[in-house]
């Protein structure tokens, strides 16, 4: 917060301020040049620029930890060769050559070729100060062909979706390739379906026929999937060292017996004498009976459980804590010396330091004390104090996003964190500013401190707002659920525009209580395809915190995907906010806090704010009330290449008297998704079906991330 004080001091605006920050990230991010720096240059050429580079990362990275040498030595060549050449292997480059162009400390150029693995040993020793690698990638290999017989339990969709891919419409041979990795992989992944079921014993032997003209490859698997091993019973002998043994039979008639089932049978009997005070549980399963029955092996099985001593907790130790406080561990290990050593309770404590987000590594062991004590050591690896990342992004209304985050970790050794961020586009200059201290009041509940500023040119008015609140977070992680609750103090302004003052109040300071709740249940967050996701949003304005006006606004959106075939998904979104006052807009409602619907996340046919109520002369209003619905289809055209097609739907009340809406407008259309690590970069064109006066007739978007 100094830092900000300080800023403030200067007088500049929020627009300036952005300049001056980004001006400095820049800078910050910019190449120094080092006379002592290493000279050695590592070049890779012939896989394309971005398989280049992505290779000389995982060879510098396996051979040398991502550190620079001055040289490189004859060692560190060859191992590069080998990862080159099983790299080019795995992607279906089955014959692949590398040649490597040599610069030796002495000025001296020498080549080397080579096919396999150690063809062309260099000599020794050898010291090179630039290597070029030249690849070859000969004939491509992929599966045109994958046929499996034999199948009665697994469908023959999932068992040749572990050979090839089944979702892309368009079968580019990139998504089919074939190396003799990749097809051990396969049959590795098919057999374990079949142990998951019982099947131990499941034969499968692939028939290969490889083309090498073409680099065409047919697959014929055949498999054999024997009897289905079932477990009936199970005699649990537990041996304690105090002689207080117990015999337990447990009937699992039908449960399919595999590693997965015996792996899962015993933690399950570890877990509860772990409780006691029993951390050295043992146990061995073995047969006692087998029995074969119309191809079903039933299986009687026993469990020797060997409990061992019952230990004690001593101490609970904190290794390699530097800056942390001790009572901020202790208070989320919640360990008592002298208690019975449970492993469970001691694996939570862990968790629960991991979950701070201030360690890179959280390790535990035990030390023994004495027969029946033993000491709980965590091993601490704190992580960085301070981290620092540009930001970018891209929006049809904003255009290119450009920013930078700086996170402080660790503050004060009470694992408090703060992160400031500031973002600059061509419409917008914002500022946040976030202060949390975690598990304040109990597990999973965070206090936090925030304070925001921001300047944004919307389509009819300037848009300025700063800020700042003080709340409670808490997440309910067994059912995704967060919730946070604060109070927050504003100053927002609407300028540069000739509304008439009866929709909203030009600039106000309102204070109040804010309210988020998130319930996500997707089975991914950027690339949803299963699964819903709601939230909701509440704010209270009152006089009575300092403020000037009282209004009630809220929020709600959900979201709903499912396949409906092959490669292909439905998805739905809903979207309602209406906002209410006491006295009228005139007076209790801020210009800034109606709605402006519109853009590439809500109604697509118009620009970002585009979609809400007009005057007779054109200029936009703002909402009080709107519904939208979308109705979206996507359909994978390859892995990483999607179609869609989209329906959008939006309902608008310029005032609440009108609630829900007394206006529709509809947008059709429909874009490409590309898939990228950070979501999906989306190209679409909405057309609006009933355009207003001074509506467009339709809009392209470009953007990134999931619209709903």
């Amino acid at each position: 917060m100094a830092f900000l004080f300080k800023i403030a001091k200067l007088h500049l605006s929020v627009r300036d301020i952005g300049c001056v920050l980004l001006t400095i990230a820049l800078c910050c991010t910019a190449t120094h040049v080092d006379a002592a720096a290493p000279k050695a240059k590592l070049k890779i050429s012939g896989y394309g620029l971005l398989g280049g580079l992505e290779l000389k990362r995982t060879i510098l990275l396996l051979e040398n930890n991502g550190k620079k040498h001055a040289t490189f030595d004859a060692n560190f060549i060859e191992d590069a060769a080998v990862i080159l050449l099983s790299r080019l292997t795995e992607d279906g480059y089955l014959h692949p050559e590398v040649t490597a162009i040599i610069t030796s400390t002495n000025g001296q150029t020498v080549t080397f070729r080579w096919r396999q693995a150690f063809d062309e040993p260099l000599p020794r020793p050898f010291e090179a100060t630039r290597v070029e690698f030249q690849i070859h990638k000969g004939l491509f290999y992929y599966y045109t062909s994958v046929r499996v017989a034999g199948l009665t339990t697994v469908p023959l969709k999932t068992a040749r979706g572990y050979f090839v891919q089944n979702t892309p419409l368009l079968p580019l041979k990139r998504y089919k390739v074939y190396s003799s990795q990749r097809l051990s992989r396969s049959i590795s992944s098919l057999s374990e379906a079949f142990d998951r079921q019982g099947y131990r014993d499941a034969n499968i032997k692939p028939i290969i026929s490889t083309n090498n003209q073409s680099g065409e490859v047919s697959v014929l698997v055949n498999v054999n999937e024997g009897p289905r091993s079932v477990v009936r019973l199970v005699r649990q002998d537990i041996i304690r060292e105090d002689s207080t043994n117990a015999q337990v039979v447990v009937a699992l008639i039908g449960k399919p017996y595999s590693p997965l089932w015996e792996q899962d049978f015993s933690q399950s009997i570890k877990t509860n004498l772990y409780q006691s005070g029993y951390p050295d549980t043992a146990v061995q399963i073995s047969t006692v009976y087998a029995q074969t029955n119309n191809n079903i092996i039933n299986y009687d099985l026993a469990a020797k459980v060997t409990a061992g001593p019952k230990i004690k907790l001593g101490a609970v130790k904190y290794e390699g804590r530097k800056k942390t406080k001790v009572d901020v561990l202790s208070q989320r290990t919640e360990l008592t010396p002298g208690q019975l050593l449970d492993r469970i309770r001691v694996e939570r404590a862990r968790y629960r330091i991991s979950s701070l987000g201030i360690f890179d590594a959280v390790g535990l062991r035990y030390d023994n004390v004495d027969a029946h004590t033993r000491d709980a050591v965590f091993e601490l690896k704190e992580g960085k104090e301070l981290e620092a990342s540009m930001l970018f992004g891209f929006g049809t209304y904003e255009l290119l996003r450009v920013g930078f985050d700086i996170e402080q970790h660790n503050i004060w050794g009470r694992a408090h964190n703060a992160r400031f961020r500031i973002t600059q586009s061509f419409k917008t200059t914002s500022a946040d500013y976030l202060y949390t201290i975690p598990q304040v009041v109990g597990e999973d509940v965070n206090a936090f401190f925030t304070a925001s500023a921001l300047h944004r040119q919307e389509i009819d008015f300037l848009r300025e707002e700063y800020g700042g609140g003080v709340g409670l977070q808490k997440l309910f992680r067994p059912i995704s659920l967060d919730v946070s609750g604060r109070f927050n103090y504003q100053l927002v302004t609407a300028s540069q525009t000739d509304v008439d003052p009866s929709v909203g109040l030009r600039s106000a300071q309102v204070s109040g209580f804010i309210f988020d709740l998130k319930h996500d249940k997707r089975d991914n967050p950027l690339y949803p395809h299963r699964g819903y996701k709601i939230f909701g949003n509440v704010e209270v304005a009152t006089d009575l915190l300092g403020g000037e006006v009282n209004y009630e606004r809220f929020e709600v959106s959900g979201s709903y995907h499912f396949a409906i075939g092959e490669g292909r998904w439905l998805h739905f979104g809903a979207d309602h906010g209406a906002v209410f006052t006491d006295r009228g807009p005139a007076l209790d409602l801020p210009f800034n806090k109606r709605f402006f619907p519109g853009g590439e996340n809500s109604i697509r046919g118009y620009t970002e704010g585009e979609a809400s109520p007009r005057n007779p002369g054109g200029t936009l209003l703002g909402a009080e009330s709107f519904l939208l619905g979308s109705v979206e289809v996507e359909q994978s055209l390859t892995p990483k290449l999607s179609l869609v097609g989209f329906v959008d739907s939006l309902g608008i009340a310029r005032d609440i008297k009108d609630y829900p809406f007394h206006q529709v407008l509809t947008s059709v259309g429909g874009g490409l998704n590309y898939g990228t690590l950070i979501g999906p970069v989306r190209l679409e064109y909405g057309h609006n079906l009933n355009p207003r006066p001074r509506d467009p007739a339709g809009t392209i978007q470009f953007s990134v991330g999931f619209p709903f």
